[in-house]
């Protein structure tokens, strides 16, 4: 706080494009371009203060694939289901495609030098 009593403002925090992009490819490599395109700008542009990188992803592109890969708008315009009942229905959607997009987790196939074969 400032002398007078008045809490200072806290700074901006920001993620670099790049940086989103790169944990975007890490982390989601089946996310379409176009997409993490978006993504990225929407995240550096935005004020994260106290929250990590992958949080900001996380919010960013559960709201980008309910918005744009599922009929959420049109529920909630329809007014058959309220906003809470709209997003539970559509939530197993968001959750495959969210899942597809993720890196699959890495297999390895041991073989013992005896039963390797040679061809």
């Amino acid at each position: 706080m400032s002398d007078a009593g008045v809490p200072e403002p806290r700074p901006l925090q920001t993620f670099a494009f790049d940086e989103v992009i790169r944990h975007l490819r890490i982390n989601h490599p089946g996310c379409p371009t176009r997409t993490r395109l978006t993504l990225a700008a929407r995240i550096s542009a935005k004020n994260c203060t106290g929250r990590k990188l992958g949080a900001m992803v996380g919010i960013e592109l559960q709201n980008y694939v309910r918005h744009n890969w599922t009929d959420y708008d049109q529920l909630l315009r329809s007014g058959m289901m309220t906003r809470d009942e709209a997003r539970a229905y559509i939530e197993p959607q968001v959750k495959a495609v969210l899942s597809s997009w993720r890196k699959p987790a890495l297999r390895l196939r041991l073989v013992r030098r005896g039963d390797a074969t040679t061809d």
